[in-house]
């Protein structure tokens, strides 16, 4: 119940030690995530592959790999980790980690090493691991988990805690310098402040899209927080509904 009223209330019962195994577990289901030809994703990408001279980014808070997988198969090169040289491949920020990343600093055999999850933090060289079977090997025999801030109400990190700070960092200059910034599928936890001050700071044009509940809490929390708040542009629907108006402002 308590996982299933609020999935990151609930991880605060789960203890310590048994964090970095969840976490592990939670990368290896996260990975087998792929997109479909019919993904809203795999669309954005092509629209993205198709407009030549545009300049944008996204910024994701998921762990799976969709959005990435869709723009390689879109033929869009996405560049993690840092902001890419000018008109040559796409930024793509995870504020939050992703499935696939693994931290080099430290590494430790699962079932003979175990440490409290909030306690322990690592950094060191990131890699990406997309083959399915070395991913699971390194899920199997690791004891740290992938990069990924776990989901509770924090977003604490073990692994490569200074490569998810650098992210939000990143994500705070995204916001700011910005033209337009396009919110989707997110809802308002204000307490996400690495997620929603830079929102709330910008004097960027900001398009809602999370529906109909999304858009009555995002309107609530955008007149009580941002300066700009009439400038915002708040749909009812969810991204398939506004896909059209979405691309359309941001310049696709």
């Amino acid at each position: 119940m308590r996982f299933g009223s609020d999935f990151e209330e609930g991880m605060k019962s789960v203890a310590p030690h048994e964090l970095a195994p969840l976490q592990r577990a939670m990368a290896a289901y996260f990975f087998n995530f792929v997109p479909r030809e019919s993904n809203l994703y795999v669309k954005l990408a092509r629209r993205i592959a198709r407009s030549s001279g545009w300049s944008g980014a996204a910024c994701t808070l998921n762990y799976e790999r969709l959005l990435e997988l869709s723009l390689l198969s879109a033929g869009v090169q996405p560049l993690i980790g840092k902001a890419p040289p000018e008109g040559s491949v796409f930024e793509l920020c995870l504020p939050h980690g992703c499935c696939h990343l693994f931290c080099e600093g430290v590494r430790g055999t699962a079932g003979s090493v175990s440490f409290h999850g909030y306690n322990v933090n690592t950094d060191g060289p990131i890699s990406v691991i997309g083959d399915r079977q070395q991913h699971r090997t390194r899920i199997i025999e690791d004891a740290f988990p992938p990069v990924m801030s776990y989901f509770e109400p924090a977003k604490r990190t073990t692994a490569g805690n200074s490569f998810i700070e650098g992210q939000r960092t990143r994500w705070r200059e995204l916001a700011e310098n910005a033209k337009t910034i396009v919110i989707v599928g997110v809802r308002v936890h204000p307490k996400d402040d690495h997620v929603w001050t830079p929102i709330a700071c910008s004097n960027t044009r900001v398009v809602y899209c999370g529906g109909p509940t999304g858009a009555t809490e995002y309107d609530a929390w955008s007149r009580s927080s941002r300066q700009d708040w009439d400038t915002d542009l708040v749909l009812n629907g969810y991204f398939q509904d506004g896909f059209e108006v979405i691309c359309s402002e941001a310049g696709l």
